[in-house]
């Protein structure tokens, strides 16, 4: 399903997913059709729903230790404005809820009561009841603030320019700011990792930010318009609208026609979002893996290498327990979760 949606999704210059041809990802594209067979599909599912559930609970013990990140439990909202549409999201559900998950299916009445901003018509909703979300730029500073409470250096405006190595070892990280020497080095450089020499596929994948000045109508949930793949979250003092995903390399470049597409659908499907309420445009690149799991484990190549990276859509969703299984593999521990389908060396 999401290989022949991504190529009608080429189609459209203002869809939710776009492809800039380049040499460099053909063999990206050639992995990741192999990826889409059902069975790969449904296994890559049951991992990333294990690490999931796994990282709200870790979410949860930040949340409870103070850490400062806008912490909200009200679950998330999957808005569908189609039958075909709805009848995927309910068999999601059924799978998920199976496995354990807690989740409610509602009709079109069910998710106006529980989310009255949803404007237009739809077909349904699935409320995921247990989701929390944050501000994701508080998390990474209150993050930071703990890290450097705990004893770590922390060094900004600091590029990371190149591994050097000395044989299967690295020996130190050359930086803007000088060489750094570490005995145990774990890169979560995201889509930048291969510009550092280790070859894996990981690709950038351009998304956008529409953040709006909060108004008294924003959504109370967070909400998932499926259709138009766009995800309007209320933070505090105002409201994201993100959405897209282009795998264009490291271009950071903006193309204002998705930009328009995902606030047109956003306008149209909830209350009170006009151009008016604009106040900031951002993009950034998601690191891709082919198979769409994150690679996780120490590197063949450099005994002292552990990666961290190609988290996709899910960056500070899986951090808590990408940052434990990080902390497990550098230890010598049996890592608390299987890393088979994760680590570096399975492409």
């Amino acid at each position: 399903m999401a290989l022949r949606q991504g190529l009608r999704w080429l189609l459209a210059d203002d869809s939710p997913f776009s492809l800039r041809p380049r040499p460099r990802v053909i063999p990206w594209l050639a992995r990741f059709a192999l990826a889409c067979t059902p069975a790969k599909v449904a296994a890559g599912t049951n991992v990333l729903r294990s690490l999931s559930l796994a990282s709200l609970d870790l979410h949860r013990q930040l949340a409870a230790a103070g850490v400062d990140a806008a912490y909200e439990r009200r679950g998330t909202l999957d808005v569908f404005e189609t039958s075909a549409g709805f009848a995927a999201g309910v068999a999601k559900a059924d799978m998920h809820g199976a496995a354990g998950m807690r989740v409610e299916v509602l009709d079109a009445a069910a998710a106006r009561e529980l989310e009255p901003a949803l404007a237009g018509s739809f077909a349904g909703a699935v409320h995921w009841t247990d989701e929390m979300h944050c501000d994701p730029g508080r998390f990474v500073t209150s993050m930071g603030a703990a890290a450097a409470e705990a004893g770590a250096e922390i060094r900004v405006d600091c590029e990371a320019l190149e591994l050097v190595t000395d044989g299967n070892r690295i020996r130190s990280l050359a930086t803007t700011q000088g060489e750094i020497v570490a005995g145990e080095i774990v890169l979560a450089a995201g889509a930048w990792t291969p510009t550092l020499g280790v070859q894996l596929p990981v690709e950038g994948g351009r998304g956008y930010h529409v953040e709006l000045e909060h108004a008294a109508s924003d959504p109370k949930v967070p909400v998932f318009l499926q259709e138009s793949w766009v995800i309007a979250t209320p933070l505090p003092g105002r409201l994201r609208l993100a959405g897209t995903l282009e795998l264009s390399g490291l271009d950071l470049s903006v193309d204002q026609r998705r930009v328009d597409a995902m606030f047109n659908a956003a306008r149209t499907r909830l209350a009170g979002v006009t151009s008016a309420r604009i106040r900031h445009v951002w993009r950034g690149l998601r690191p891709c893996t082919p198979d769409g799991l994150p690679i996780i484990g120490r590197s063949r190549r450099f005994e002292n290498l552990v990666l961290a990276t190609g988290h996709t859509m899910l960056g500070i969703t899986l951090a808590p327990v990408t940052g434990v299984l990080a902390a497990e593999v550098i230890a010598g521990e049996e890592p608390s979760h299987d890393l088979t389908a994760l680590r570096p060396d399975r492409f």
